[in-house]
């Protein structure tokens, strides 16, 4: 018999197993994320007789508009399936559960980033939404030229980086973290030999979390500063933190690194109608980490 529920403390080791086979994210960053960020009664599972076939976790953020209107929203993370059990509904099943737990929990809307491109129809299926593009490109260190505009970097906090991330942000559609999950996406980007950075070019100051997907290839998982600077701050990481490719990610609405271009990225689906309706059709709000 299945059910579906949130999980207990007796079952996160289950639930570890299931991640790391899905995912292949270290063990270390997995362990982490249970003793800091996430109770057991956050994770929802399927439960088949005991065994835990599915799983996803649910974190909270806030959505923010243009007017300084902010509301609380759930943001799905870690939704996995055991591969044998793949086909079967039981995502879908957890997801219509997780709909109305996050609408006790008060939520407006429901968020999530799927683990690839070709799961946004799956989401689409389940009532959900495009939303959240992100601006990509891919630099070539041999395309650098080395001018940094004198521009510096400099590992922050949490609390700071989220402070000059927000000031970025306000007047757009976007996502708010908590410094708590921010503090996450750091410890990640720690595993992965990477931090969250202050850039300063010519006064201004904006931020980056870094982290190397492999030996050579570099990922900023968000790049915050004014358009004009992008590429000098492209280069300011370039001189601190080798690598042969430099993977950027900004958001959608700002252009400033000429050959960049826009990809789908997060998805919603609203709980209330009138904020839907406020919010629109937008599909190049701002999500950003997104801790992919």
């Amino acid at each position: 018999m299945i059910t579906i529920r949130p999980s207990t403390p007796e079952e996160i080791p289950q639930q570890k197993d299931l991640w790391k086979k899905c995912f292949g994210d270290p063990g270390t960053y997995i362990d982490i994320f249970y003793q800091k960020f996430c109770s057991a009664d956050q994770v929802l599972v399927v439960d088949d007789e005991g065994e835990i076939d599915s799983m996803a976790a649910m974190l909270t953020g806030t959505l923010q508009f243009p007017d300084g209107t902010s509301v609380p929203v759930g943001y799905v993370y870690a939704l996995a399936t055991n591969p044998y059990m793949q086909g079967k509904g039981h995502a879908r099943q957890l997801l219509k559960y997780a709909d109305t737990f996050l609408q006790q929990k008060g939520m407006t809307a429901m968020t999530l980033v799927p683990a690839s491109p070709s799961l946004h129809r799956f989401f689409e299926a389940t009532g959900m939404e495009e939303c959240f593009a992100t601006r990509k490109i891919e630099v070539l260190a041999s395309s650098l030229t080395g001018d940094t505009g004198g521009g510096t970097m400099t590992p922050i906090s949490p609390q700071e980086y989220n402070e000059i991330r927000e000031a970025h942000l306000k007047g757009t559609y976007h996502l708010t973290y908590s410094d708590q999950l921010i503090h996450f996406q750091q410890i990640g980007s720690h595993l992965a030999f990477g931090d969250l950075y202050k850039i300063e070019i010519g006064g201004e100051v904006g931020c980056a979390a870094i982290e190397y997907v492999q030996k050579r290839r570099l990922l900023m998982k968000e790049l915050l500063i004014s358009p004009g600077k992008m590429l000098q701050a492209v280069e300011v990481v370039a001189k601190e933190m080798d690598a042969t490719r430099y993977h950027v990610r900004t958001p959608a609405f700002w252009d400033g690194i000429h050959g960049s271009y826009n990809q789908a990225f997060g998805m919603i689906k609203w709980y209330d109608r009138s904020l839907h309706a406020k919010w629109g059709s937008l599909q190049d709000a701002y999500l950003g980490l997104g801790f992919d």
